[in-house]
């Protein structure tokens, strides 16, 4: 049975769900660890060690730092600006046991469930995600119950995963 609903979105929510998708991307442990090899790397410049090894984990670090936040800032430039072609900031999602919809003043889209790798929930939104660097973006607040079933269960049925 179809289900529609319409989606609402605004500069918070595309700012929280590139956030959960970066958080997922790089992982729980990625940040600390981070912190923690600059922990090191900054004593070991106190103590004046000025080799190689002190050079390497100075670029590991650097080279951390560089390619988490470029994760983050892309996606979210490249989310806002499609935000900012809306004239509404609304979509129409329709969804049925075979494919989905998306319509706004941008366009429509329509795509078989296969064509949905995973779907990362989260509190706010759920990402449903097309590879590991294309995803789209659904509030939860406008999903009832009977459409979150049927978007979990149509992605899991062709072949997608449920995170």
């Amino acid at each position: 049975m179809p289900l529609e609903t319409t989606l609402i979105y605004s500069e918070s929510l595309i700012r929280q769900a590139t956030f959960a998708y970066w958080r997922r991307t790089v992982g729980v442990f990625f940040v600390p660890v981070l912190l923690a090899l600059t922990a090191c790397f900054l004593v070991l410049l106190m103590q004046r060690d000025l080799s190689w090894i002190t050079g390497m984990i100075g670029t590991v670090i650097g080279f951390g730092y560089l390619i988490s936040a470029s994760l983050y800032v892309v996606h979210y430039r490249n989310s806002l600006a499609k935000f900012r072609r809306f004239k509404d900031a609304m979509v129409t999602f329709h969804a049925d046991n075979n494919s989905f919809t998306m319509k706004s003043s941008a366009g429509t889209s329509t795509l078989h469930w296969a064509a949905v790798k995973e779907v990362w929930k989260f509190e706010d939104v759920w990402l449903l995600l097309f590879s590991k660097a294309q995803f789209s973006t659904l509030p939860v607040a406008n999903l009832s119950p009977e459409l979150r079933q049927l978007i979990v269960g149509s992605v899991e049925s062709a072949g997608g995963k449920v995170l």
